[in-house]
């Protein structure tokens, strides 16, 4: 959200289509994420000492597929005309729970097809992952960092 709110790297600020998913969905999130995930879980892994091999390749893998996994929820939401950043007219919640855990779906399944995890634990951490996102997003509407959930 830092980097959105203070506009940084507008050179990447190009959405990836407009037409498909929207202009919020930009080259700048899927570069920003990709290679701070990176980053941060090489740095875990330096000082935790989990030994993952090429954990920073890891952390970028992991992160496209945090970019990826929202890319078919953005694509469905514009077919029903719904545009980029607002919440549905109809079926709130069931929206919501998709933008809140599509992300989580799309990294735990990655975990487990590259066989970190088997597939009760990457259904755990989705779970998990998911309420993380919905206390987050709540937190940060409250901190008015972020205009809605």
């Amino acid at each position: 959200m830092f980097v959105i709110k203070k506009d940084c790297f507008q050179w990447l600020k190009q959405p990836i289509s407009v037409t498909l998913f929207g202009a919020n969905k930009t080259w700048r999130g899927f570069v920003f994420v990709s290679v701070t995930n990176a980053f941060v879980l090489w740095i875990i892994n330096l000082i935790f000492g989990f030994k993952l091999s090429n954990s920073f390749s890891l952390g970028f893998i992991l992160g496209v597929a945090y970019m990826m996994s929202e890319l078919p929820n953005s694509f469905m939401k514009r077919r029903l005309g719904i545009q980029p950043g607002a919440q549905a007219n109809s079926n709130k919640i069931l929206f919501a729970f998709i933008d809140k855990m599509d992300a989580a779906f799309g990294v735990n399944l990655v975990y487990f097809l590259l066989g970190f995890v088997n597939y009760q634990t990457a259904l755990l951490l989705c779970v998990c992952s998911s309420f993380t996102h919905i206390i987050i997003s709540q937190l940060l509407v409250e901190l008015n960092i972020k205009k809605t959930f």
